[in-house]
Order: structure tokens, then C-alpha cells, then sequence
């Protein structure tokens, strides 16, 4: 099998048996049949995770358990499927939860193996549901399509070896057969089940869709594409229709949040397209093709002054100011020294000879350490709630005017900027001011430029 089509649905996508039916209706249109990727079933994966801290404290776990086979059943009874393809992957379960509890230990290892039941019973189900409807299927867990993992648990990153093992076990499998592949979810070399973190079951479908060559790898969500601005700040804002990668992995990373940065990654290295969709905004019965809706992600999109814009709250910043800064070397080093010893990632940072400005997402004790050791030598002064507004465009590259009239626009706002930056690839400005402040700056740009 060769597939063209890599479709990914989210837990939303198969959060009930109406919404997979809805997933049955998208996959049956593709000729010839798509390779599908799915992540468990929506809100079970959380049920899971609540599950393994209960028993790990020694307290009962039965609730949550009892709702994620609740979950389970509503989609067997509705197809009517034997519940035989699911009882080996509960009985795993409940004898983990045991081990747990018994044990109140609770290891990345084991936690991984506990987490991926939720994809590997969904995959299961769908490939199910699919037949159920006449549609030949087969399910199959990540590691038997060649997925393979290094042993950082909880955020394994895929081996390069991979590629060449999902492209054999790919044209291996039959033709004419929807393949269905849980996403998120792996083997590390040794053998042990590992899961992808964040955005693992997208980078799962990209890793998917390279190794085939696809033509384009598809991801299926709750919103209808990739918006030009936040729907909770800025009432129905435009889909946007296409995009560079560039420009999508800003936007996603600054807080549009359907799409996860590091599916674009290898997406972009092998120049497959990513064209972002929603389940329950498609008709499946609507002739219009699938090729004309959502946003695609692709190289060739042409450039547009702004693309879209993004807001990241509930960030800190820091501003470190020193006269040991002035004609220096080693300042900045021995600054991102401390803050990388204390696991802290810098999102925004601004520089000038004396003093330098970053935003970072909230920390503890690593922070506070962090600013103890800076404060030996700086001074420090820390801002608790932040908001950043991410300004996104190829053509903020080339468009000499855009700053001033970005700049008009907030002054006329009243808008307080606390840091402003641009990135190396010039595409994207990000502001730094108050969280009171954000929503209505991306009101008035949102107006400005696509109103």
C-alpha cells in the first residue's frame, strides 16, 4: 500500500458514534483508500491520567475507569461490535491500575504503557466502525507500521531509522483496505511502548505521510481550519485558506493551538503539504472537494503581508539590567547558562547594550532559582502575568510600511508595548504588553488588515 491520503482524526473527531460516523463518511470518500491515523477517544486519555494518580495515592480509581468503558461501550452498542477486539486492552488496564496501586510507584515506563490503552482500544474501534459500514479495514498499533522511538518516555522523539521502516511496512500491507494507526503512541528500540508528547498523534501522521510520499497529509479537527485570529477574542474570524509552514509553525507556537509545531517539521523537510480540517465543518455529502476547504500548508502558498495573528497569555518576563553588560563578552551566555541549567525556555527575548527583556512560561522553583543566581550579578525584575500578541506574515520581510501601521493602530488603542521582537526568519512580530491590553490590540489588527 502506497497511501496518497494520510487523514489524522482527533479525540474529538472520535469522541462519540455520531462523530465517527462523521470520520467513517470523510475516510469512505478517499479513492483509494487513505491511510488513517487516530487518537483515543476524546476525554480518555485525561480519564486515564486521573486513573494513575488516584492509584498511585492508594485512593479508589473505579470512577474514572468506569466512565472510559463507558465511553467505549456507547461506540461498540452503536455499531454493534464485538466487545471480544477491546476486553484483552481493559483487562491490561485494570491489572496495571492494580500494579499501581499496590506498588504507589508510578514510572514514566508504566505511565506510557497505562496512556496508550486509549489509542490502541480507539483504533481499534474505528477500524471496526469502518467495516461495519462496508469499508474492508484493519487496525494496527503504531510500532507494527515501523514506528520506532528513542526511551524518553512521556516525550520519545522518533529514530531516523523510521522512515525506512514505515515505507516497508507500508508497502507490505493490502491494498484496497483502509489501514487504520493509532497516533501518538510508539515502541522505543527495546521494545518498550513510549508515547510522543504533545502533538504526538499529529507528528505521528507527518511521520506517517513522509515516509508514503503522500500527497498530502490531512488533519482533522473541531475548528474548520487554521483561523486568522483567536475565535474567543475575535468573533468568527476568517479561515485562513493557505499558508507557508514557516508561518503556521509561528502561529501554532504563540498559541493557535490547532496545530502543534513539530508536525510541521517533517512535513516541511520532505515538501508533503498539511492541509488542516474540521470534522464537523465538512459535509461528507457536499460536492465541494475536499482539496477547496480548510487550510492547506504548503510552500507554495503566495505571500500576504499578514497571515494571522496569535495570543500566548499567562506568560512572565524578566528584565535583567546591568552595567557589566556594556562592551561584555560572555553576559548573555553566562544568563541563558543559568536559565538552561534550570530547564527554563526563553519564548521572546529583546536586547540592548545594557539590558536584556525575555518572556518565558510560568515556573516554580526553577525560576526562582534561576533569578537568584542572576541577581548575584544583575539586577532582576520579574512580571508575573504577561500576554504576548504574535504578528504573523512572509511579507513583514519585505513590507517596509506594515510596522507603522501596525504601530498606529496600537497607539490609537492606548495600547502599552513592554517588549518587541522579531524573529531571525523576519516573518512574525511579537508584542509583549498587559493581558488587558492583548484582546482588544487584536481586535483593532484583526480590523486593520482583515476586517
Amino acid at each position: 500500500m502506497r497511501p496518497a491520503i494520510v487523514m489524522k482524526f482527533g479525540g474529538t473527531s472520535v469522541g462519540s458514534p455520531d462523530a465517527i460516523r462523521r470520520v467513517v463518511a470523510h475516510v469512505r470518500r478517499e479513492t483509494p483508500p487513505p491511510l488513517v491515523v487516530v487518537s483515543a477517544v476524546g476525554g480518555v486519555t485525561d480519564l486515564l491520567l486521573e486513573a494513575s494518580r488516584l492509584a498511585r495515592s492508594g485512593r479508589p480509581f473505579h470512577e474514572p475507569v468506569v466512565e472510559i468503558a463507558r465511553r467505549h461501550r456507547a461506540i461498540v452498542e452503536a455499531f454493534d461490535l464485538a466487545h471480544e477486539r477491546i476486553d484483552g486492552l481493559e483487562h491490561e488496564l485494570s491489572r496495571l491500575l492494580q500494579g499501581i496501586s499496590m506498588l504507589r510507584e508510578l514510572s514514566p515506563r508504566i505511565q506510557d504503557t497505562l496512556v496508550s490503552v486509549g489509542e490502541r482500544i480507539s483504533v481499534r474501534l474505528v477500524a471496526a466502525a469502518l467495516e461495519a459500514s462496508g469499508a474492508p479495514a484493519r487496525a494496527h498499533d503504531a510500532w507494527d507500521i515501523g514506528l520506532v522511538t528513542d526511551e524518553q518516555h512521556g516525550k520519545a522523539q522518533p529514530l531516523e531509522r523510521s522512515r525506512g521502516a514505515i515505507r516497508e511496512a507500508l508497502e507490505a500491507l493490502e491494498d484496497g483496505v483502509v489501514h487504520v494507526v493509532n497516533g501518538f503512541v510508539a515502541r522505543s528500540a527495546r521494545g518498550e511502548i513510549t508515547t510522543l508528547g504533545r502533538g504526538g498523534s499529529d507528528l505521528s501522521a507527518a511521520l506517517f505521510g513522509v515516509a508514503a510520499a503522500a500527497r498530502e497529509i490531512q488533519i482533522w479537527t473541531d475548528v474548520p481550519g487554521i483561523m486568522r485570529a483567536d475565535p474567543k477574542v475575535v468573533e468568527q474570524p476568517r479561515v485562513v485558506p493557505t499558508m507557508r509552514f514557516e508561518e503556521a509553525a509561528e502561529l501554532a507556537f504563540f498559541g493557535a493551538k490547532v496545530l502543534h509545531p513539530r508536525t510541521v517539521e517533517p512535513a516541511r523537510a520532505a515538501g508533503v503539504p498539511v492541509r488542516v480540517l474540521g470534522t464537523f465543518q465538512v459535509d461528507p455529502s457536499d460536492p465541494t472537494p475536499v482539496a477547496e476547504q480548510g487550510t492547506l500548508i504548503d510552500d507554495n502558498a503566495p505571500e500576504e503581508p499578514v497571515r494571522g495573528l496569535a495570543i500566548h497569555k499567562g506568560v512572565q518576563s524578566l528584565h535583567i539590567h546591568s552595567l557589566g553588560m556594556l562592551e561584555a563578552p560572555g553576559f548573555l551566555s553566562r544568563v541563558f547558562e543559568i536559565l538552561s541549567r534550570n530547564r527554563i525556555s526563553v519564548d521572546v527575548v529583546a536586547t540592548s547594550e545594557v539590558s536584556v527583556s525575555m518572556t518565558l512560561d510560568s515556573y516554580g522553583e526553577e525560576l526562582d532559582q534561576a533569578i537568584a543566581e542572576i541577581s548575584a550579578f544583575a539586577e532582576v525584575e520579574q512580571i508575573p502575568d504577561r500576554s504576548i500578541l504574535c504578528i504573523v506574515g512572509s511579507g513583514l520581510r519585505r513590507d517596509t510600511v506594515l510596522l507603522s501601521r501596525i504601530f498606529q493602530i496600537l497607539a490609537r488603542g492606548g495600547v502599552p508595548v513592554r517588549v518587541i521582537s522579531q524573529g531571525a526568519s523576519r516573518i512574525n512580530i511579537t508584542l509583549v504588553t498587559d493581558p488587558p491590553h492583548a484582546s482588544g490590540a487584536m481586535q483593532a489588527l484583526y480590523s486593520e488588515f482583515f476586517g
